[in-house]
């Protein structure tokens, strides 16, 4: 190796990225199946939209980009361990072939890896026909052990472009949310609001086109509603989570802090953060700027507007929503529809006892954020 490595006069050990590629190859992954987050970040290095086609015998790339670019490093890291069959370019397209012979397991795990460190990719990302990000990623992200359960009592967002949250409400930038799942959300000017019409599969044919709707950020700071969570930061490398750390921070208490790391170094295998002195330093300053946050909007998180009870503010607000289009049916029908009204009320029975709960485990939620400052 003394013809490809060299230590430098900093103390720091680097070694030419083609020559690690023949050097350790497949096995600096620590499963193979981690192979197509390569071609993912590939695809986010061209701009997207792509579309990922996994199959036993092969697996393909189609990108649409936008001008001439430079191969992505990831093309080159997949070449090392799979045969290329083919590669077409053209002015706003390009497509890669492999060609390989792997198990039904492997490619099962490929699709879980996928799912699961591939949901944040900033463009829109299609595994075999399907959108790979969900439209929704509050109550789906903790199946996959991303993110917990619950919704959010805060979301700030930040400038850039390395992340992507789908959401069904996210279409509203900027302001206050007042919802049960998440309650106050900031996003300051300059925050892309994404709002992609994709082809949705019904029953395996494309039956119509669907928006898939939120916001393009460079970090994004969740303040999880339930009590007790701890709290986690994950790095996003070109579309690839690359780093899950847990976090220290007792004023912060069920704080989940995704960021965009793509200008920052990865190791060998392209899928794990290094851990630097820069980012520990970029941790703190953010650490620092969230506990101001915190701290000043605490008092605008009461819980006022929050109650459960039948005359609350946002009761009456849904309360209203219903009746008027209780209203709308009864002028089309009075004879079909007039049971209507009466088949609410268990409605209203259950949502009482639902924001009830939720009520409850907001007022512990704001004493533990609270306790972190001695406040009660």
């Amino acid at each position: 190796m003394t013809d490809e490595a060299r230590y430098h006069s900093s103390g720091q050990f680097t070694l030419d990225e083609n020559s690690q590629d023949q050097l350790v190859g497949q096995f600096s992954l620590e499963d193979p199946a981690l192979a197509p987050l390569w071609l993912v970040q590939a695809a986010v290095e061209l701009g997207g939209p792509a579309g990922l086609r996994l199959g036993r015998t092969q697996i393909s790339l189609l990108v649409r980009h936008s001008g001439t670019v430079a191969e992505p490093a990831g093309i080159s890291r997949t070449r090392r361990i799979w045969p290329e069959m083919s590669h077409h370019q053209q002015s706003d397209l390009c497509s890669w072939v492999f060609r390989r012979q792997i198990g039904r397991g492997q490619l099962d795990r490929e699709k879980k890896w996928l799912q699961q460190m591939a949901r944040f990719c900033p463009i829109p990302m299609k595994v075999n026909g399907y959108l790979l990000q969900p439209e929704n990623f509050v109550w789906q992200t903790h199946q996959l052990g991303l993110m917990p359960a619950g919704y959010h009592l805060a979301e700030l967002y930040a400038p850039g472009s390395g992340v992507a949250l789908f959401r069904p409400d996210g279409a509203v930038s900027g302001g206050c949310i007042n919802t049960a799942q998440t309650y106050w959300r900031e996003a300051p000017e300059g925050v892309e609001p994404l709002r992609w019409w994709m082809p949705w599969r019904v029953a395996g044919q494309v039956a119509r086109l669907k928006p898939c709707q939120g916001f393009r950020a460079g970090w994004v700071a969740l303040l999880l509603g339930e009590p007790g969570h701890p709290s986690q930061a994950l790095a996003v490398h070109h579309g690839v989570v690359v780093a899950e750390m847990p976090l220290d921070w007792p004023e912060l208490p069920g704080l989940c802090l995704l960021f965009d790391a793509s200008e920052r170094p990865v190791d060998l295998s392209g899928l794990k953060l290094v851990q630097t002195l820069d980012l520990q330093g970029w941790l703190q300053q953010r650490r620092e700027q969230l506990a101001q946050w915190v701290a000043g909007r605490l008092p605008q998180w009461g819980a006022q507007g929050r109650g459960h009870g039948v005359n609350s503010r946002q009761n009456r607000k849904e309360a209203g929503t219903l009746l008027s289009i209780w209203a709308g049916t009864l002028l089309t029908g009075v004879a079909i529809y007039l049971p209507l009204p009466l088949l609410g009320l268990p409605w209203i029975v259950w949502h009482h006892h639902s924001l009830k709960r939720i009520f409850q485990s907001w007022r512990q939620r704001l004493q533990e954020l609270g306790e972190g400052r001695g406040e009660t």
